[in-house]
């Protein structure tokens, strides 16, 4: 497939943090951009196998449980040292290990963000009003 170009205007704190994901992957930023978008829209089928098996399994759940997987949140935890992390990046650097724990951090997180959105997409694709759901997430 193509690639093709595409410019958007975005706000500063997703900049942001798009920028700390590509040097957390020593990725350029328009490159962590891309993943980022290829995640979000699921044009890519290059999830890691135990997720995919996850986002799968989705399709198997009744309403109710769709709608419990869709407010589904980090570990309040991992929200703390997510946040203290990236703070301590920001103020005066991180370590290697630290640097690594960050990628796990974040990555817990991005597979909680992609069940999230898989669980809203098919609550949608079965006539379920997710308006609300969405402009919470």
């Amino acid at each position: 497939m193509a690639d093709t170009n595409l410019t958007l205007s975005i706000p500063e704190k997703v900049y942001d943090e798009l920028r700390q994901r590509a040097y957390l992957h020593r990725r350029r930023l328009e490159d962590e951009a891309t993943v980022t978008l290829v995640a979000a829209v699921g044009a890519d089928d290059g999830l890691p196998a135990d997720l995919a098996a996850a986002v799968a399994a989705l399709s198997t759940l009744d309403v109710d449980s769709l709608w419990r997987v869709s407010r589904c949140q980090p570990t309040v935890e991992d929200r703390v040292l997510l946040d203290a992390f990236a703070d301590k990046r920001r103020r005066q650097g991180t370590t290697p290990d630290e640097d690594r724990r960050l990628a796990e951090l974040l990555d817990r997180h991005d597979r909680v963000m992609v069940l999230r959105a898989e669980a809203i997409a098919l609550l949608h694709q079965r006539g379920i009003d997710v308006t609300e759901r969405v402009a919470s997430a």
